[in-house]
């Protein structure tokens, strides 16, 4: 997640219950989100054990999908109102209703979480699948205004995460939805085994320096902040067709949370909310931005990087190297990357990031396995001045291999559909002990 975090300390293999606050100490984020990770892993787990991969409530099961037909062909798909589970994660579907009280579902192509185009995102041919996709995203003030206290006079405060929920359609399915086994070797397409694997270290230097306030010059890592460090596939290695391309990567020192929200774009020229607090969080010509907006993050469709040419701070206007290219409605902003420009991934090899720190994707481990990079997956380096150092697993002259720190996603199968009103259902549902409840109309 893209939040001004310090670090991410969660770690299931640890097995911590809690966090707890000592008196007179100093508090710290990492803390206080470690504490909710912990719940959060314990609930989903909890919630996924007695459960399985997927099921809904019996009387309240959601996400019945209904094909909308028009002159002989399916146009869109109706969402039904209720709850389902995802590996633990309760997806759900509010009931809506019109002006009678009937409920209204939701349409494919009315997804608030899934923007899609009738034309560049047609259903597929007959038969198709219809699945659940589950992940989990970051809302900010910028996204959600909702969430800033406006006592405040507008300063920033906590953040949010959102689970998002998105109803999809795939013209390949397994032979079998229902069985589990069968079912996780076929959404390996979508979320392979191997996406890659990473090691971070600083360059070799000195010990531990003395002095915490001063960074001697031959320190391993040598800047003069505490910095997390975000890498981030920008391209994967193959396109959405499934076609094989160049993937690259970018990264950013303070984990892509340096944003700006455009009140105004117009050509290569965006007019800003407002240009940072400070230098730190800035903008200055030379710097690279990606502009993106609600609609591709949600569709994981990362923007190509455009170069910062010139900044204006009483009119609060950006001028890029070239004009976006797409339709930006949705919260748009400039999201600064400190990388310049993105980056080709080359296995096997050194890549330098700054201030000493350096990375290296594995190579290739067996002949003919290839590593499947995703865009979006991200691996988190924290660095520190008092260490002068990264912190990652493993011996410093030995770090060791890790697999991307998310984004991680969950999929279930909902329904498959054949013909024009032949529908298999291939939800789940949980037998309770005590009669359901219907649903109804809040209002009443």
């Amino acid at each position: 997640m893209k939040g001004d975090f310090t670090r991410n300390t969660f770690d299931p293999a640890r097995q911590f219950t809690r966090v707890l606050m000592q008196q007179g100490r100093v508090q710290l984020d990492a803390d206080w989100n470690e504490q909710g990770a912990i719940l959060l892993h314990y609930l989903q787990a909890l919630a996924a054990d007695l459960i399985g991969p997927h099921a809904g409530p019996q009387g309240n099961v959601g996400f019945q999908i209904m094909p909308v037909e028009r002159g002989g062909t399916i146009t869109d798909l109706q969402i039904g109102a209720g709850r389902y589970y995802v590996d633990g994660r309760l997806c759900e579907n509010p009931a809506r209703y019109d002006e009678e009280g009937n409920i209204i579902p939701v349409a494919y192509y009315g997804q608030t979480n899934y923007p899609l185009d009738r034309a560049e995102d047609p259903l597929p041919d007959l038969p198709f699948l219809v699945y659940l996709d589950v992940w989990e995203r970051l809302i900010t003030a910028v996204e959600d205004d909702t969430i800033r206290e406006v006592a405040l006079g507008g300063a920033d405060t906590a953040v949010r995460a959102q689970l998002v929920w998105q109803v999809k359609v795939s013209h390949e399915a397994p032979n079998d939805p229902t069985n589990d086994q069968e079912w996780r070797t076929f959404t390996e397409r979508w979320q392979p085994a191997n996406r890659g694997l990473l090691k971070a270290r600083a360059q070799q230097g000195s010990d531990r320096p003395d002095d915490a306030c001063i960074t001697p010059p031959d320190a391993r890592y040598r800047g003069a902040e505490n910095q997390l460090y975000r890498v981030e596939i920008h391209q994967g290695s193959s396109d959405k067709n499934g076609r094989p391309q160049q993937a690259t990567f970018k990264w950013s020192r303070d984990n892509g949370s340096v944003v700006f929200p455009i009140r105004r774009l117009s050509g290569a020229v965006a007019t800003v909310e407002g240009l940072g607090r400070d230098g730190r969080t800035g903008l200055q010509p030379g710097d690279w931005v990606e502009v993106v907006d609600d609609g591709y993050a949600l569709r994981n469709e990362p923007r190509p990087l455009l170069k910062v040419q010139a900044v204006d701070g009483m009119a609060m206007t950006v001028t890029l190297s070239g004009v976006p290219d797409g339709d930006y409605t949705n919260h748009p902003l400039l999201r600064r990357w400190d990388s310049p420009d993105t980056i080709k991934i080359e296995e096997g090899k050194s890549l330098p990031l700054e201030d000493g720190i350096e990375i290296e994707f594995q190579s290739l481990r067996e002949e003919g396995e290839n590593h499947s990079y995703r865009s979006g997956d991200y691996w988190l380096i924290p660095a520190r001045t008092a260490t002068g150092d990264v912190e990652w697993p493993g011996p410093v002259d030995d770090p060791a291999w890790m697999p991307p720190h998310g984004v991680a996603h969950h999929y279930a199968p909902l329904a498959r559909v054949s013909a024009i009103g032949n529908v298999e259902d291939l939800r789940r549902q949980l037998k309770t002990s005590w009669e359901p409840v219907p649903a109804r109309d809040p209002r009443s």
